[in-house]
């Protein structure tokens, strides 16, 4: 990359952390909530017990609020309703709040992720093409190959684009702009906030800041819009965090009569013509690639991690030399007590000694009562 990321979002590994800081300082680094929640279970289960479930509800409602003021008032009243003021792992999550919860992050452009689930996406495609066993040159090619995959269902999703065509839900002048400009994807987010941007009322404008309310719900929140012809904000900056209009705003819009989105709320990254332009770039950097694949060597077998296995250091009793062992019964060496000659010759002697005194004693004439038992 040519210059530093504005965002950033990884899990809670503090190497990591304390290596994006040090050589990303102006970048807004950002936790992945998935893993943070992921460790619910094992760290408030045994001490809710009955009361996880709510516990994980008022989280969530906790984690969706829209201002740091919201989000400092509600977290008090959660975490005294269920008793966790002494809860280590609360409190930690209380000091790195800056880094998860959303109400810290929606001044900063994360494209609306909170979770690293699309590195993990690509990381899952990427091994389609390569393995363990893949050396270097190898790999440049078969990710050459990944990229071609990709760019040919991004050509066949625009051609159907093109011919079939996106169906508008209204007539609105906004939305037909931003179906001409927008990619699919970006279009489809902003046709649901113009869904929903008409259900919204305004109640009173003073100069350019105004008021709108779900009218349907009488207890709904107010969110203020500031607009004043050219420029447009919202105190729940959904644009700053996606990168797309909110329904308050286009609300506003609505009720104002502007039928033109101001270009400055169509980010390059979110038009169809800023990624036109950069296909031409990528088929030239992949002809690049493809004139230093003879220039690639494999690196050096680097050391395998962990403890040698032909070096490490022998125990006393594996030094020692082993014995051989011995007969129990004549201490000879090359057979067991069960085999041993000198066994059998001796149980043959002690037959023929029993048998004569069993011989003897029966020849006496005697009565079988006073026989002498052996």
């Amino acid at each position: 990359m040519k210059k530093q990321p504005k965002t950033i979002l990884t899990d809670q590994d503090p190497w990591m952390s304390e290596a994006i800081a040090k050589e990303f300082p102006g970048t807004k680094h950002s936790f992945c909530i998935w893993h943070i929640t992921s460790k619910f279970s094992g760290w408030f289960t045994v001490v809710l017990r009955d009361q996880y479930q709510t516990w994980c509800a008022d989280f969530y409602e906790l984690y969706h609020l829209e201002t740091p003021q919201e989000f400092e008032d509600h977290w008090t009243q959660v975490i005294t309703k269920y008793n966790l003021q002494s809860n280590k792992h609360v409190i930690g999550l209380y000091e790195i709040k800056h880094f998860w919860v959303p109400a810290y992050l929606r001044d900063y452009f994360f494209g609306g992720m909170t979770t690293t689930g699309r590195s993990e996406s690509i990381n899952a495609f990427i091994k389609r093409f390569i393995s363990s066993h893949t050396n270097l040159e190898k790999f440049v090619k078969q990710v050459d190959l990944g990229i071609e995959d990709i760019q040919q269902k991004e050509l066949h999703d625009t051609m159907l684009q093109k011919y079939r065509g996106s169906s508008l839900r209204t007539m609105s002048p906004l939305q037909e702009q931003a179906r001409e400009v927008l990619t699919p994807f970006c279009f489809k987010k902003i046709q649901e906030e113009f869904g929903r941007a008409t259900l919204y009322s305004l109640l009173h404008g003073d100069g350019h800041e105004f008021v709108v309310k779900y009218q349907k719900n009488v207890d709904s929140k107010k969110h203020k819009v500031f607009w004043d012809g050219e420029a447009a904000t919202c105190g729940c900056k959904h644009f700053e965090f996606w990168g797309i209009l909110c329904r308050h705003i286009l609300s506003v819009f609505l009720h104002k009569d502007c039928y033109q989105i101001p270009f400055m709320y169509l980010p390059s990254h979110w038009c169809c013509d800023t990624y036109q332009s950069e296909e031409g770039s990528q088929m030239s950097d992949e002809i690049l690639v493809d004139n230093l694949i003879d220039d690639v060597h494999c690196p050096p077998i680097s050391k395998i991690k962990g403890r040698p296995k032909t070096k490490r250091l022998k125990g006393r009793r594996e030094v020692a030399p082993k014995l051989k062992r011995s007969c129990g019964f004549c201490k000879n060496v090359g057979h067991n007590i069960t085999t041993c000659p000198e066994k059998e010759n001796i149980d043959c002697a002690n037959n023929s000694q029993k048998k004569k005194k069993t011989a003897s004693s029966s020849d006496m004439g005697l009565n079988p009562v006073f026989y002498v038992k052996y």
